[in-house]
């Protein structure tokens, strides 16, 4: 975790910088923000072979957060979520169902669709596992516990052909390679 300055425009990764996650408020507090979540950002831009990736909304004050819905004690007022939209290379907005379904092969704690078109995606970092669909309401979470069964998606679905990356952990040891489609 680390605390930015609210004018920080530090470049964190090769696809993002501290100011997107910046609270919407407009207040001139500090940003709280998990490198860890970042770092999965980044990866889901690269498993999607997204053209960009918006964060809607990152980090925010306890009093934004009240005011857009939420407890004032969520991930996003703890520095590990956001909000996005994914685009692919032709400038088209993915199906949050896609994104969804690969967060969850990233590894993300909590990740949910957050609108009725299917085109915005909460993901967050949290220890405990939460996979959920807001269309449904704020505290729906999906049954069988994965996007692919929920959303009827096979890895070609969310992929296409050819190769993925993946990271394993077992036993406290992380793998990482690649899967490739015969």
């Amino acid at each position: 975790m680390k605390t930015y300055n609210s004018t920080d425009k530090t470049q964190l990764t090769e696809h993002f910088n501290v100011s997107e996650f910046r609270c919407k408020c407009g207040g001139g507090h500090s940003i709280l923000l998990d490198t860890e979540l970042v770092n999965k950002l980044e990866k889901l831009h690269k498993a999607l072979k997204c053209s960009k990736i918006i964060v809607n909304s990152g980090y925010r004050c306890s009093k934004h957060d009240k005011n857009v819905g939420g407890n004032g004690s969520g991930q996003h007022t703890k520095g590990t979520a956001a909000d996005i939209v994914c685009y692919d290379k032709s400038g088209k907005k993915i199906s949050s169902k896609i994104v969804c379904c690969a967060a969850q092969d990233i590894g993300f704690g909590g990740i949910a669709n957050i609108d009725s078109t299917y085109t915005a995606t909460h993901v967050d970092v949290r220890s405990v596992r939460w996979y959920g669909n807001e269309v449904n309401g704020a505290n729906y979470s999906i049954p069988n516990d994965s996007f692919y069964t929920y959303y009827g998606l096979s890895k070609k679905d969310v992929y296409g052909s050819g190769t993925i990356e993946v990271t394993v952990i077992a036993d406290g040891t992380v793998y990482t390679g690649e899967i490739h489609e015969k």
